[in-house]
C-alpha cells in the first residue's frame, strides 16, 4: 500500500509540476483571444507600403484614353481576391501574371494587352456594377472577367450583421468564465473550441446564402442581377463577358464543403450564356494554410495568386481569342 501511495504521489505530482509548466508557457506565448489576432490581421499589417492605386482607387496602373490602336483590354472585376489584400508584391497577383503571359503570347501578331485589375476590397457585385459603368468608355475593355468568390453571394462579409454577434456573444461567455480569466492553459482550449464554432457557422452559413430560404438568399439573387447586368453592359461595349467561380480556401480535400456552390454559380453563368470556368479543381488538394497570407487571414498569398492565375489563363485567352474572330 505504502508503495502504491508513494507512485500515486509522484503521478500527481508531476502532473501538477507540468500543469504549471504549461500554465507558465502558455501565459509567455498567449498572443490574446483569436478573434482580435483575426481583426488584426484583417485591418493592420504594413503590407500596403507601395501598393499602387491609380486615379479611380484601383491597384492597378493609369491607361492611356481613348484606347491605343492594337490593343485589347482585359477587365477583371472582383473583391479583395482579385484586388490583392495581403500581398505586398504588386506583379505577383493573378491579374499581372496574366497580363505578362498574354501579352507575350499576342506580341508576335502585333496585338498590345492590357489589364486592369477592377478588384475592390471589401466589395460585393454592386460596386463591380458601378465600377464598370465608370470604366467603359475610358478603359473601353474586350473582355470583362467577373471573378466570383463564393462569400461575394452572401452577407458573412458584412461583420455587423454576421461576425459581431458571433464575436460578441463568445466575449461575453468569456468574460464571466472565471476558468478563461485566469487559467491560460483553459483560454487555449477554450479559443480553439471557439475557433471551430465560428468555422462551423461560416459554413453553414454560405450554404444557406445559396440554398436556404428566399430572405437567406437575398444577395445571391442581388449577385445574380448584378451579373446579368454586367452581361448587358458587355454587349453594349462590344466586350467579351466571363465568370470565374473563386473557391473558398479551406479543406481544400475530397470532401469539400462548398463543391455545390461553385457548381451552383458555374450552372447560374452557363444558364445565362456566360463562360464560365471553376477554380475549384485547380486548388483541391492544396494544403490551405500554405496558400494564406497569414494564419489569421485567409486572402492568397503569392502562391495562391499564381495558382489561380494558371487556372485562369487558358478561359481568358479563349475569350481573348473570340473577339478577334
Amino acid at each position: 500500500m505504502q508503495r502504491i501511495l508513494n507512485n500515486l504521489f509522484i503521478v500527481v505530482f508531476g502532473l501538477v509540476v507540468g500543469l504549471l509548466l504549461g500554465e507558465g508557457l502558455a501565459r509567455v506565448m498567449y498572443r490574446g483571444p483569436w478573434y482580435e489576432q483575426l481583426a488584426a490581421e484583417q485591418l493592420g499589417g504594413d503590407w500596403t507600403a507601395g501598393v499602387w492605386s491609380n486615379s479611380l482607387g484601383l491597384r492597378d496602373r493609369e491607361y492611356a484614353t481613348p484606347k491605343p490602336p492594337n490593343t485589347r483590354r482585359v477587365l477583371f472585376l472582383g473583391d479583395s481576391f482579385t484586388y490583392g489584400s495581403g500581398v505586398a508584391d504588386n506583379n505577383a497577383m493573378f491579374a499581372r501574371l496574366i497580363e505578362k503571359r498574354l501579352a507575350a503570347e499576342f506580341a508576335p501578331r502585333g496585338i498590345t494587352i492590357e489589364v486592369l485589375n477592377g478588384g475592390i476590397a471589401g466589395s460585393l457585385t454592386t460596386d463591380w456594377v458601378e465600377l464598370l459603368q465608370k470604366v467603359k468608355r475610358t478603359f473601353q475593355p474586350d473582355v470583362i472577367v467577373v471573378v466570383f468568390f463564393l462569400r461575394d453571394g452572401t452577407r458573412t462579409s458584412a461583420q455587423n450583421s454576421f461576425f459581431e454577434p458571433i464575436r460578441d456573444q463568445i466575449v461575453a461567455q468569456n468574460q464571466q468564465s472565471t476558468l478563461y480569466q485566469n487559467i491560460y492553459l483553459y483560454r487555449w482550449f477554450k479559443d480553439f473550441q471557439d475557433r471551430a464554432l465560428i468555422s462551423t457557422t461560416f459554413t453553414q452559413a454560405i450554404i444557406d446564402a445559396y440554398f436556404g430560404t428566399p430572405i437567406q438568399q437575398q444577395e445571391w439573387r442581388t449577385a445574380q442581377f448584378n451579373i446579368k447586368q454586367i452581361k448587358a453592359i458587355g454587349e453594349e461595349v462590344n466586350a467579351r463577358v466571363g465568370v470565374a467561380a473563386f473557391p473558398i480556401l479551406a479543406e481544400l480535400n475530397a470532401r469539400y464543403p462548398f463543391t455545390a456552390v461553385c457548381d451552383l454559380v458555374v450552372q447560374f453563368s452557363k444558364d445565362n450564356d456566360l463562360p464560365a470556368h471553376n477554380l475549384l479543381p485547380a486548388y483541391i488538394g492544396q494544403n490551405a494554410p500554405d496558400l494564406w497570407v497569414s494564419p489569421a487571414n485567409q486572402h492568397p498569398n503569392a502562391q495562391g495568386h499564381a495558382i489561380a492565375a494558371d487556372s485562369l489563363y487558358p478561359f481568358v485567352r479563349q475569350l481573348l481569342l473570340d473577339t478577334l474572330k
